[in-house]
């Protein structure tokens, strides 16, 4: 477990570094925006077409095909490959050719001809992506039925480091614009968009080779295989379907968040004095994923196989048993994060973009704060999503994810009629922590019909104690940030010392919170 952890924490950290870089080379606005749809898209196809029925569904279908020996678990992954690659290939030479019509779609037509071709240009590098991440997802679920985690977690690493060695000969170069210059997109050359979007697609292509080895090690031997019909894969895609259909409601959503997104950070470009458009929300969303990754990714990748082969058994107590560990294993440590997160971020990404300007980071923080509440409620939602689809249940969370993604896709169409054009990043933010705040309820709700047990329940009790001394924490740090008057003309060293003594402050009163806490619950303990 500290294993994957330790490795999803060095891959997020590098992620950091990664986005950082690539702020300060392309910048917050044209290039910067035009290059995180072109970078974000491919996962978005890819997710929507096979990803989350390969990440959920089909765990439980190798674990199955492997017990009835390795030559058939061997089999059945090669014909899961096949099917990916029949699917994303075609997919891939499609999104190519149709580029420019995408990126006008993306745009909702708010962006002048030679941003939306700059962007265009990005795609045709960055979609290939496409099918190499269906071939990571494969291999990646192979490794994992096989009690073997390690390589998936550790693979995006090597993925980063090439990306941010892509870039940071840009950093030296110039002569990109990264400001809201008229004429940006210009300044990139056909040249450095293969360079640029070419080393993104490395960065997956070399992902994929990290798990190679690791499989050889394993004695495993995937194939594509012509027998794409053979017994047990066509079950297999009826349960997918409605993993395609929850995935599908998940990336509408994003769409038409991100077309709300570019469309605001267009009209924001003359009216508003810092950057706010899509890549503020994308780099807001990926920092709020990170305590996520590291701690509920990490603790429901080590559970789900032992999750898996209990439904398998039907025994429900022991999957129910599991999803409560993973709640309270995953809040406690994620509700201080929250709390901590909701006082600091913007001089969390202060520091963590530095090569930009003040007013861009601290705006970029004002939105963080909007997902500081999804830090937790996403990660629980992502628990009681696994442990339905542990039972092999897919049409449930789709149709949850149906109603998160009409509430989210709703309120990002009401944040861009009532919000000036300069805050409606900050009200996507808020619309996706309430979106799936309803969202929890009703995945809560549907296990409870589902199995007749209560994990959410069983965990809030344990969880109690945790959040108000995060709570008395946040008080606590909120006052130190509004005495320091820091703001976003502060520069980066007096915004770090006010950030240590904040979190120092948080530490102190949480825990003298914690104990007290702890002391009265024994006190009133008969």
């Amino acid at each position: 477990m500290s294993g994957l952890a330790v490795a999803t924490a060095l891959s997020r950290v590098l992620g950091f570094v990664r986005a950082s870089v690539w702020a300060a080379a392309f910048g917050l606005h044209v290039v910067g925006n035009a290059l995180t749809l072109a970078n974000t898209l491919p996962s978005i196809v890819y997710t929507l077409l096979a990803g989350g029925a390969i990440s959920s569904v089909f765990v439980p279908q190798l674990i199955r095909a492997a017990a009835n020996g390795r030559q058939e678990g061997d089999a059945f992954a090669g014909r899961l490959l096949s099917v990916a690659l029949l699917v994303l290939l075609p997919a891939t030479v499609i999104g190519v050719l149709l580029a420019p019509w995408i990126a006008r779609l993306y745009t909702g037509g708010a962006w002048p001809p030679r941003d939306t071709a700059l962007l265009a240009a990005f795609l045709a590098w960055c979609l290939p992506q496409i099918p190499l991440y269906g071939i990571f997802a494969v291999l990646s679920q192979v490794l994992l039925a096989r009690d073997r985690p390690g390589p998936m977690m550790w693979a995006p690493v090597a993925n980063n480091v090439v990306g941010i060695a892509a870039a940071v000969p840009f950093l030296f170069l110039g002569g990109i614009a990264t400001g809201p210059d008229a004429n940006a997109a210009e300044t990139v050359s056909p040249g450095e968009v293969l360079a640029i979007a070419g080393g993104a697609t490395a960065g997956v292509l070399v992902q994929v080779l990290v798990l190679l080895p690791a499989l050889r090690a394993a004695g495993v031997r995937v194939r594509p295989r012509r027998d794409v019909a053979a017994a047990g894969i066509g079950r297999s895609l009826r349960l997918a379907g409605w993993t395609v259909l929850f995935v599908a409601a998940n990336q509408i959503a994003y769409s038409i968040t991100a077309i709300v997104a570019n469309a605001a950070g267009a009209a924001a470009a003359g009216a508003a004095d810092h950057a706010a458009g899509l890549a503020q929300y994308t780099n807001a969303n990926m920092i709020m994923l990170v305590p996520h990754a590291i701690i509920a990714v990490s603790v429901v990748t080590a559970a789900f196989p032992r999750m898996a082969r209990a439904a398998v058994e039907h025994d429900v107590d022991s999957v129910a048993r599991a999803a409560t560990e993973a709640l309270v294993r995953s809040g406690r440590l994620l509700l201080p994060v929250a709390f901590a997160l909701l006082i600091t971020a913007p001089l969390i990404t202060r520091l963590l973009f530095p090569g930009n300007p003040g007013a861009d980071t601290w705006f970029m923080g004002l939105v963080l704060a909007t997902f500081a509440p999804a830090v937790v409620i996403y990660s629980f939602q992502f628990v009681l999503v696994r442990t339905l689809h542990a039972w092999e249940n897919t049409r449930g969370p789709a149709m949850v994810q149906i109603v998160i993604a009409l509430i989210q896709s709703l309120l990002a169409v009401l944040a861009s009629l009532l919000l000036p054009a300069g805050d409606v990043v900050v009200g996507l933010g808020a619309a996706f922590s309430l979106a799936y705040t309803v969202g929890l309820v009703c995945t809560a709700r549907l296990i409870v019909r589902t199995t007749g047990r209560r994990p959410l329940r069983g965990a809030a009790g344990a969880l109690l104690r945790p959040a108000l001394a995060a709570a008395t924490a946040a008080l606590g740090a909120g006052a130190v940030v509004a005495v320091s008057g820091v703001g976003p003309a502060t520069d980066l060293w007096h915004t770090a010392l006010v950030l240590v003594g904040a979190i120092g402050v948080y530490v102190t009163v949480f825990i003298i919170a914690a104990g007290h806490l702890s002391k009265g619950r024994r006190w009133t303990t008969p």
